[in-house]
Parts: C-alpha cells; sequence; structure tokens
C-alpha cells in the first residue's frame, strides 16, 4: 500500500471514529437529558446512571453505598444491514431489580420515546434516525440471591446522508418545493439542522433522496434522465402525517412540473402515495420526475475589442 493511500485509509478511519464517539454523545445526551426518565434512575456520580458500553463496577466510589438500579447500558454497531435497511444496530439494555417498586415494563416505553422521530446529527457527519425493532425481557440471577430483571431493547440505525448531486439536481428542488408548501417544516439537506432535532406536529421533519436516476432518451442537444424520488415526512401525529403526504402528493400532480435550481422543468411522470408505509425506512411518496442535461451550456459573448474616447 502506497504512502499516500495509508494516510487516506488513516484519516477516513480517524473521521468515522470521531463520527461514531460523537454519536455515542449525542445519545447520552438524548438519555439524560429525559426528566421522565431520569427520575427513574440510579444516580453514579452526581449524573444518571446511563453507561456506554459498560457500567462501573457496584464497587465503586460513584455509587455512594447507594443501590445500582435502575440503569441503562447502550451499545451500537454502525454496521449496514442490507437486510434490514439499517445502517447499523442501537442495543439499549435497561436493568432493575426484582426488589423495586418499578419494573423495566414501566420504564421501556419512556426509552423508546426518547430516540422515536429524533434525528442526531454529529458535527460535520451524517444525520441518524432510530426505529424500534424489538424487545426482548430477561433476568440474571446474582450471587448474593437477587435478582436483575432487565429488557434489551433494539433499534434499527437508518442513515440519512445528504442527497445534494450537481445542477440540475431534482432532490434539490423537490427540497425547495416542498418547503414552498410548508415552511414551517424542516427539509433535511436544505435547512441548517442541529445536533438533536426532534420532529413535532407542529414542526415536522422531511426527507427526500434519490432512490435512482436512468437515462430516458438522448437527443443532440439534451440527456433526458428519469429519477425516482422518495419522499420521508417525520412527525408523531399520524394524522397529520397522513394530511401532509396527501397534499404534496396533491400538488405536485397538478403542478405536473418541478422548477429545478436553474429554472429547467422536471416533468411529472409518475407519482405514487403510500400512506402506510414505513415514514422511516421508506416513504410514503414516490415521484419519478423527467428532467434534462445539457449537453452545451450557451457561451457567454466575449469582449473582443474596446473603444474609449475622452471627452
Amino acid at each position: 500500500m502506497s504512502t499516500a493511500l495509508r494516510q487516506t485509509e488513516n484519516s477516513r478511519e480517524r473521521k468515522e471514529l470521531k463520527e461514531k464517539m460523537k454519536l455515542e454523545e449525542l445519545i447520552y445526551k438524548r438519555f439524560a437529558s429525559s426528566e421522565n426518565l431520569v427520575k427513574h434512575l440510579a444516580i453514579f456520580s452526581g449524573a444518571p446512571a446511563v453507561f456506554s458500553p459498560e457500567p462501573p463496577g457496584e464497587s465503586q466510589e460513584g455509587w455512594g453505598g447507594n443501590t445500582q438500579y435502575p440503569m441503562v447500558v447502550y451499545n451500537f454497531d454502525l454496521q449496514a444491514n442490507e437486510e434490514r435497511r439499517s445502517a447499523g444496530t442501537l442495543s439499549v439494555s435497561l436493568l432493575c431489580q426484582n426488589t423495586a417498586e418499578i419494573m423495566p415494563e414501566e420504564i421501556e416505553p419512556i426509552i423508546k420515546d426518547c430516540l422515536r422521530d429524533v434525528i442526531l446529527k454529529p458535527e460535520g457527519g451524517t444525520p441518524y434516525c432510530f426505529a424500534w425493532a424489538r424487545t426482548d425481557a430477561f433476568s440474571i440471577d446474582e450471587k448474593k440471591g437477587d435478582v436483575t430483571i432487565g429488557s434489551e431493547i433494539r433499534f434499527d440505525i437508518l442513515e440519512y446522508p445528504s442527497q445534494e448531486t450537481s445542477d440540475p439536481d431534482p432532490i434539490m428542488a423537490t427540497n425547495q418545493y416542498i418547503k414552498g408548501i410548508y415552511p414551517e417544516c424542516l427539509i433535511m439537506g436544505y435547512d441548517r439542522m442541529e445536533e438533536i432535532t426532534e420532529a413535532t406536529a407542529e414542526r415536522p421533519v422531511i426527507y427526500c433522496r434519490l432512490l435512482s436516476a436512468d437515462k430516458a432518451e438522448e437527443t443532440n442537444t439534451v440527456a433526458w434522465m428519469d429519477g425516482r424520488i422518495a419522499v420521508h415526512i417525520l412527525c408523531p401525529d399520524s394524522g397529520k402525517r397522513l394530511k401532509m403526504a396527501a397534499a404534496i402528493a396533491n400538488s405536485i400532480s397538478l403542478d405536473g412540473e418541478i422548477i429545478m435550481l436553474d429554472y429547467s422543468p422536471m416533468f411529472i411522470k409518475r407519482l405514487q402515495a403510500n400512506y402506510k408505509s414505513d415514514y422511516l425506512k421508506d416513504g410514503q411518496i414516490f415521484v419519478t420526475g423527467h428532467y434534462g442535461l445539457l449537453r452545451y451550456r450557451a457561451k457567454p459573448h466575449s469582449l473582443q475589442a474596446a473603444h474609449v474616447k475622452y471627452k
């Protein structure tokens, strides 16, 4: 391996490690800032008992002689799973004792709420969402005769990378079009995003992605492309999600075209709205747009000669 290639590989690995560490911090921040969750957890060194990847031992001074339970231990793996269409998995272990007043079943919905319709964006990295996959109960017999009971809550990690391509850009055009319909929405890849963004009924989050782009035909001056676009509407209110999806689909159908950023039209060849699809993984609106790529750019006039007259 050449020195330049090795340096590039090392730089990429450092960037991935930094993004993973930042994502770990954002997940912790999301759990630790939830008042509904924190009030049920034990305290370690003045902070809620939320740990990754392993909790401190029961003899650690931070417990102050108090109980360790309930506690939350999370770990994630950013390894793509094509079968589940995910960028990785997040495992959250909720640990309680059978002698405690509160059971894991009471805290588990709060943990799911912490990550429902939430986008975490590490600085300089890719936005991530979390889709609940399953919950498994378990119990562990301790040496002292106590029984630790808990739930393992698994999430699929979904990556929402930037879809900006080159001019003319069908995704940026669609983002701008939807922003005109719903200016109160946050459009991923169009609006500025914070590290933690929570989609709400008052401010839904929309993500548009390019599924495919095929050359349909060509002429001497234009190559015509068919781009298939999926539109995701993230909103905890299912009723509003349905109304927004229908409104966007109806508006695109009636207009019959979306104007690109270079003012050329993208004609709508096909539109499908599936209101029962998984809005996190699949999207609700699927648009096939027909747009052109100019082979030649208009050549600007050049100044050939200049004549100056003095009066």
